[in-house]
């Protein structure tokens, strides 16, 4: 023992050290795991920020292409009304500028799945998606689902969408 002004003092055991030392470890696993949490959070929210980006970039350049394009807006509006009117090479112009929504539709799709784009995001962009699709004549999704080789989840997934959203337009109508 040592002795201190009268007053004892004891050396730090091994234990006491242990116990200092398990301590320390402790705090130091806690502030590892909030930093992993913390990057982790940062992480999800730059894959959101990436593909949100990527997916606007899709829709602005296939809104420039018609903005743009004026005899490939001619084309667009009469392959809407009739699309039997549209020479063979008409016709392909036609179907490649629809895919690019679908193309978009499933790489927001896509990467949902792969748990790199949010729910809540995906969610928001599968509406409006919808939406958009929705409203295009009956024959468009059918013609370009059997132009690509689309993944079988992504293509039930636009059968189901759009079956159950233009119903509810046709309710509307009604």
């Amino acid at each position: 023992m040592l002795e201190r002004d009268g007053n004892q003092l004891s050396r730090p055991s091994l234990r006491n050290w242990a116990a200092i030392a398990e301590i320390s470890s402790a705090i130091a696993v806690v502030l590892s795991l909030l930093y992993v949490g913390f990057e982790i959070r940062r992480t999800t929210l730059e894959s959101d920020a990436d593909i949100q980006a990527e997916l606007l970039s899709y829709t602005h350049h296939r809104r420039y292409l018609v903005v743009e394009n004026g005899e490939l807006a001619q084309l667009l509006a009469t392959g809407y009304a009739d699309p039997s009117s549209l020479t063979p090479g008409e016709t392909l112009r036609f179907q490649k500028y629809i895919e690019l929504h679908f193309v978009a539709w499933e790489r927001a799709f896509d990467a949902n799945f792969e748990g790199v784009f949010s729910n809540e995001r995906f969610a928001a962009w599968d509406v409006w998606f919808t939406s958009v699709a929705a409203q295009d004549p009956a024959f468009v999704w059918p013609m370009v689902r059997d132009s690509q080789t689309w993944s079988p989840p992504f293509a039930d997934h636009v059968d189901a969408a759009l079956n159950h959203a233009q119903s509810a337009l046709r309710a509307d109508r009604n």
